[in-house]
Order: C-alpha cells, then sequence, then structure tokens
C-alpha cells in the first residue's frame, strides 16, 4: 500500500474487511503505520522497498517529478521513481509475507505492480486498487496522463491510439525491472507492463463509470467500477467564522503530497481576498501555512476531513487530485480545477466534462482566479452537474463492494460480529 492521496479510498477497504472480521495484514511504508492501525488491520513496514518512502515534504520527496520544466519530463520522472523503482522489491517483500503468513487472497494499490507479481507466483487471487481513473489505454478514450477530452471521430480516434501507442512504449521502459521480480519468483516474461495488472481477478476502479472516459472504451472484463470508498469522517462541523456570517464557503486544497505549490496557494488566497467569501484553507503536510499571507476573511486548518467541511461548502478550489473530487462531487459541491501535474489535468478534464466544473490554469494571476472563482459561485448549471455526479458517485460504495467481491471467492466469509 502506498501512501498520499491514494491512502483514504484504500485505508476505507481495508477497515471494511477487518469490520467484517477478517485478519487483514497491510505491507507499506513506516509513515502509513499509524493510519492502517487505526482500522484494526496489522501494520508490518517495508523493509527493502524505500521504508522511508515520503513524498509530502519537500526534502523527503524522491519522485520529485516537480522538479521538471515539461509534463513529459515530470511524467517520465512519475514512472522512474514511482512505479518502476518498487518492482521489484516489492515482489520479493510480499512474496516473503505469503510465505510467513498465508493469506487467501491480495489486495494491492495498483502502482505496486509487485504485488501482482507475488500474488501470481503464489496462485492467489488478487484485486488491484485503482485511486485514479482508469490508467491503462482503451480504445475509445483518451490515455490517462494526456490531459485530453474525447474527440469523436476518426480524428479522435486517431489522436487516441497516437497518445495510446506512446503510453505504451514508455511502460516498456520499466519492463526489465518486471522481468527481473518475474524471474526471481520462477514466472516467464509478459509481453508488456499492462498484462501484469490485468492478470488481477479484478481491476477495482474506485468511482462511478460516469466520471471517467475510459467507461466509455472497450474495458477488459475484469474492470469493475466499484464507486468511491471515504473513511469514515465526523458529520458535524464548527465553524471558525462568526455565526452571524453566512458568505459562501468555499474549501480551498492542494494536495497531501508535495508539489511546490506554495505560490499556486498564495495566488488563490490572494484572489479569494477580494470575494465576499469565508474561505478555508486544508494545508496539509505539504504546505507550510506559516509562508502564506492569509487574507481577513481566511481561516487555516493542518487537516480537517473534507466530507466534514463538504456539506456546508458552495465551491472548492482545488489542484484536482482523484480523492478530493470525489469527495466534493460526493456531496454536490462544484468545483475550480487548478491541475498541477500528474494525474490532476485529466482529472479537471473529466470534472469540466461532467458539466461539474470549471479549469484554469495554474500559473493564472489573482485577478484571472478571482474573476473564474466569482463566475462559478454564481453559475446554476455548475451545481445541477455536481448534484448529477453525486446521484451516480451514491450508487455504490467502493469499499463494501469489494469486500462483498473478494468474500464471493468462496473460501471467505462474512464473520459476523458478537452480540
Amino acid at each position: 500500500m502506498a501512501f498520499s492521496g491514494n491512502a483514504p479510498p484504500q485505508l476505507a477497504v481495508t477497515r471494511e474487511l477487518v469490520e467484517r472480521g477478517h485478519e487483514v495484514r497491510v505491507l507499506a511504508h513506516r509513515t502509513a503505520r499509524a493510519r492502517v492501525e487505526r482500522t484494526g488491520a496489522e501494520f508490518v513496514e517495508f523493509q527493502r522497498a524505500h521504508p522511508d518512502f515520503d513524498i509530502t515534504h519537500r526534502h523527503t520527496d524522491s519522485i520529485r517529478d516537480w522538479e521538471s520544466r515539461t509534463r513529459m519530463g515530470a511524467g517520465m520522472r512519475m514512472l522512474k521513481n514511482g512505479l518502476f523503482a518498487f518492482v521489484v522489491d516489492v515482489s520479493s517483500e510480499c512474496a516473503e509475507q505469503l510465505e510467513r503468513w498465508p493469506a487467501d487472497v491480495v489486495v494491492f494499490d495498483w502502482l505496486f505492480t509487485g504485488a501482482a507479481v507475488a500474488a501470481e507466483a503464489a496462485g492467489l487471487p488478487s484485486f488491484a486498487l485503482v485511486h485514479c481513473p482508469y490508467p491503462l489505454p482503451v480504445d475509445g478514450a483518451p490515455p490517462l496522463f494526456t490531459g485530453l477530452r474525447p474527440l469523436d471521430g476518426r480524428i479522435g480516434a486517431l489522436r487516441d491510439r497516437l497518445f495510446g501507442g506512446v503510453a505504451t512504449r514508455l511502460l516498456a521502459r520499466g519492463m526489465p525491472l518486471l522481468d527481473k521480480a518475474r524471474s526471481e519468483r520462477g514466472l516467464e516474461p509478459l509481453e508488456n507492463w499492462a498484462a501484469q495488472l490485468l492478470g488481477a481477478r479484478e481491476i477495482c476502479v474506485m468511482t462511478a463509470p460516469e466520471l471517467d472516459f475510459s467507461s466509455r472504451g472497450a474495458l477488459p472484463p475484469n474492470v469493475r467500477y466499484v464507486g468511491p470508498a471515504f473513511e469514515p469522517y465526523a458529520r458535524e462541523w464548527r465553524s471558525p467564522w462568526p455565526e452571524a456570517n453566512r458568505d459562501p464557503l468555499v474549501l480551498v486544497s492542494f494536495s497531501t503530497s508535495y508539489m511546490n505549490q506554495l505560490a499556486l496557494a498564495q495566488r488563490v488566497l490572494d484572489a479569494l481576498a477580494g470575494l465576499p467569501v469565508r474561505a478555508l484553507l486544508t494545508a496539509g503536510p505539504a504546505l507550510d501555512a506559516q509562508a502564506l499571507r492569509i487574507p481577513a476573511n481566511a481561516r487555516t486548518v493542518a487537516y480537517i476531513p473534507h466530507r466534514t467541511v463538504l456539506p456546508h461548502a458552495a465551491l472548492v478550489v482545488t489542484h484536482s487530485g482523484w480523492q478530493t473530487v470525489n469527495a466534493a462531487l460526493a456531496d454536490g459541491v462544484p468545483l475550480v480545477c487548478v491541475p498541477d501535474g500528474r494525474d490532476q489535468p485529466d482529472n479537471a478534464a473529466r470534472v469540466v466534462a461532467a458539466g461539474a466544473g470549471v479549469r484554469v490554469n495554474k500559473n493564472a494571476s489573482p485577478t484571472k482566479l478571482r474573476k473564474v472563482i466569482a463566475q462559478a459561485l454564481e453559475d446554476p448549471a455548475l451545481k445541477r452537474g455536481a448534484s448529477e455526479m453525486a446521484r451516480a458517485l451514491a450508487r455504490s460504495d467502493g469499499a463494501q463492494t469489494i469486500a462483498e467481491s473478494i468474500e464471493r471467492l468462496g473460501s471467505l466469509e462474512r464473520i459476523p460480529a458478537p452480540k
């Protein structure tokens, strides 16, 4: 299990399995210990697979894609340092754990491909948890990490095949490491990286199909949209403003991982300073609130569950992290998306296509941001789009759906809670 914005849905699945009476062991980096143990699962720390991995601070981030000057360069750093770098050690450590602790099923973060290798070698069914839009190329949809929206007709098909081919070739750069991991487990080489992920029993995309372009394409039969999964959160929120202040509440959030986002956060706060709103910035571990100029109409908190605040919010201004997008839309709150990197331009494209938000360049001035935010607050069409997505996301609880799929394997049964 990897930890940053991908953590909340995986923790929700972990908690659901524990509460159903299953014995759950989580292999993760040491920074995840406290959060994993709060679910009731047993935590096991990686020993070789970058045990100090922590992308929440500038000085600890080993991916460092934010240092690149181009999207292609950032993408290559993400692949090299965030996907390829883990496959061999994760495979060997998962295999060792399975030898010591015979499991019935392996549930893994799709970025930890090595876990799928270990599960295959052990002859165990595996479930891949996808905490972003579907990540592999699909006919009929633009590939992830392009930031593109669907384009109909021959030109769109040609464009998508072109970018899909590029994505496949980039993933091919990691094949020597994947083949090494498979060889160490006594497995034959594969033709491509995608084949390892596609070998899972189920690939669980943790959102609604209406929010992902790939759902319109020809998906493999083991890909399933299971709905979002959220950790438990407090239902009551005490506003830090006087009760008489009824200005619209704007929630501002810019990632739990470090992406050099301080200047962007400051421009957004400067933009909000000129509007009749209440602005709440959740700084998280990646932003130093002490380094920001906080306007009179804004407040900052280190952390608060977004879904605690969202029922009171009129708008979310965000980097477009996938969990923030799903949380906001689950409560029917429109978004102003200011994507920074990684899958964020893709997430913003999906929000805009759903009619649930707008997108603005991350280098926009405070004046431009102020105008976009003011217009979004006054646009009823965005609220209607967000409400429609809320209904789609409410159809299925991802954690429950995944747990039920695991229990249907036959060897696992839900253990009734003691009366």
